[in-house]
């Protein structure tokens, strides 16, 4: 898809050049469940006391992307993925500014890396296979002002 190789927009380009990448190497894991257990899910994530997870809920199913000691807590999930690691875009991102994902995304798909994404409300996640993770950030270091390994 042509889209996903072209340059970013100006605005999302210089929006990139000033955000730092905040990068969790976890392990974390990629899980889903029933809809009717998103509130066992929610609930085992306070009770781990985990600062990081991110839940997302539809009609098919409950998907949660969180480190990997906090599925202790959580009932039995129906599909587990190990091995994810966690690049947060640190900086406020205008929902009006259009391309910062599809910049990043055709940063990674060039590289031949997948990646999955979830955006919080003033911030954007990505997740991408540990193993993958020094290969993402170096095709992500020349769109970013710097990268900041915290775990």
């Amino acid at each position: 898809d042509a889209r996903v190789t072209d340059p970013p927009a100006p605005a999302a380009r210089e929006l990139l050049a000033r955000t730092p990448l905040l990068v969790r190497r976890g392990p974390f894991v990629l899980a889903a469940w029933a809809p009717a257990q998103v509130s066992a899910v929610c609930q085992g994530l306070l009770r781990c006391r985990t600062a990081h997870g991110l839940v997302i809920l539809d009609e098919r199913e409950a998907t949660a992307l969180l480190p990997e000691h906090a599925l202790l807590e959580m009932p039995p999930a129906r599909h587990v993925q190990r091995g994810w690691s966690l690049i947060t875009l640190d900086q406020a991102i205008p929902l009006d500014v259009t391309g910062v994902l599809a910049a990043v995304a055709g940063a990674l798909a060039q590289a031949g890396i997948p990646l999955g994404a979830a955006a919080a409300f003033s911030r954007d996640h990505l997740y991408v296979r540990s193993d993958r993770l020094d290969d993402a950030l170096a095709a992500l270091r020349p769109l970013c002002a710097e990268v900041r390994v915290l775990a």
